[in-house]
């Protein structure tokens, strides 16, 4: 169901609009001043936005640039209403954004047949973007394990890098590699070894949030970019998954193969990192052959 916000200080207007609204299809919700408005955005992310322009405790002109300038919120339509009549207040609005310009008093049936208009349009865009993203994403994914592919990585890291720099945000990253895989090959054939590289991935993607990404990084080694998460954190990710692959049953038929990982892990701000992908990458792989040449089947984040 799309969802509407619908931003008025005017008891009596926004009543009205809730009332004249009620028939469509959509989940109306209001705010009368900038707090509660970006509290709606930020719980919601509204499929469009109707705004007036005049609010006491902000204009809301200020309220639209806010809205632009954030990448999170940069896509949704946004509806200007004022009392204005004069073009230079419908320039500006256009100017920072706006789609439309709708001068007061409103007619409920326009603004309803705008509204639609618009949602049709932004589904419309929706299902070309979600099937664009699809065939996009195909070209991404390993086809064995269903993580990322190596050609994924930059676009990733170097997003999580520039949205650390800009916002202070921690970010870090996870590398980890199985123990002895080669013996697993050796002795138990190839398609064993798929199948543990499948079974490796589904536990790291159990694992991971929603805003993390796993990418295979080589044959046996794997990556995950751990976006909000300091060292601490990654530290006790790293200890989860080292935990969870030594303790997981790896059967095949009567014969059960013991599995263990190794990690290494780079974090910003802690590592006082660039924004240079490689260079955090290549801290993650230093710790990991530590994490290796000190015995395997553990997690190393500092350099010791």
């Amino acid at each position: 169901m799309p969802r509407l916000l619908i931003v008025d200080n005017d008891k009596t207007q926004l009543r009205m609009m809730q009332d004249g609204l009620a028939s469509e299809n959509m989940e109306v919700v209001c705010a009368r001043n900038a707090r509660e408005t970006f509290e709606a955005i930020y719980r919601l992310i509204p499929n469009l936005i109707i705004l007036d322009v005049g609010l006491p405790d902000v204009d809301g002109f200020d309220i639209l640039r806010s809205i632009r300038v954030e990448p999170r919120y940069d896509a949704v339509p946004v509806i200007i209403f004022s009392a204005d009549h004069n073009s230079e207040s419908k320039i500006k609005a256009l100017d920072l954004g706006a789609i439309e310009y709708l001068e007061k008093p409103l007619d409920i049936k326009e603004i309803s047949a705008h509204i639609r208009a618009i949602l049709r349009f932004n589904l419309k865009q929706d299902k070309t973007f979600a099937e664009y993203k699809r065939l996009s994403e195909l070209s991404l994914i390993d086809p064995l394990t269903g993580a990322y592919n190596r050609r994924a990585l930059d676009t990733f890291l170097k997003s999580r890098l520039s949205e650390s720099s800009r916002h202070g945000i921690p970010v870090s990253c996870a590398m980890f590699d199985i123990d002895h895989f080669k013996n697993v090959n050796d002795s138990h054939g190839h398609h064993v070894g798929d199948v543990v590289l499948k079974d490796i991935s589904d536990l790291l993607k159990g694992l991971c949030r929603q805003e993390d990404a796993l990418i295979r990084y080589g044959g046996e080694e794997y990556l995950v970019i751990l976006f909000h998460t300091p060292r601490d954190g990654a530290k006790i990710f790293g200890e989860r998954v080292r935990e969870s692959v030594t303790e997981r049953k790896f059967t095949f038929g009567e014969r059960e193969i013991a599995i263990t990982v190794s990690g290494g892990i780079a974090s910003r701000p802690e590592d006082k990192l660039t924004d240079d992908p490689e260079a955090m990458i290549k801290l993650a792989d230093q710790r990991l052959y530590l994490a290796k040449r000190n015995g395997r089947n553990q997690v190393i984040s500092i350099d010791t």
